[in-house]
């Protein structure tokens, strides 16, 4: 499955091991969540990345699995 993923595109591997992105804005010099209206493309493109790389982690899973872990929001 890594191989795959990662030939898939390797930035989606970095998503599974290291955690999904999250746009961030900096506010009074404090790191902050940014909200879905002060998305850029680049943060949109990132977060379709999230998206792939669980997509493909749920194909790969039989029913029982699938079952286990279908409320996760993240793939880590």
């Amino acid at each position: 499955m890594q191989m795959f993923i990662k030939t898939e595109d390797y930035e989606l591997w970095n998503i599974i091991t290291k955690g999904p992105y999250v746009p961030m804005t900096t506010v009074d010099e404090k790191l902050a969540k940014k909200n879905e209206d002060q998305y850029t493309q680049e943060d949109f493109a990132k977060l379709l990345k999230n998206c792939k790389a669980m997509h493909i982690l749920y194909c790969g899973l039989d029913a029982n699995e699938y079952n286990r872990i279908c409320a996760c929001e993240s793939t880590k």
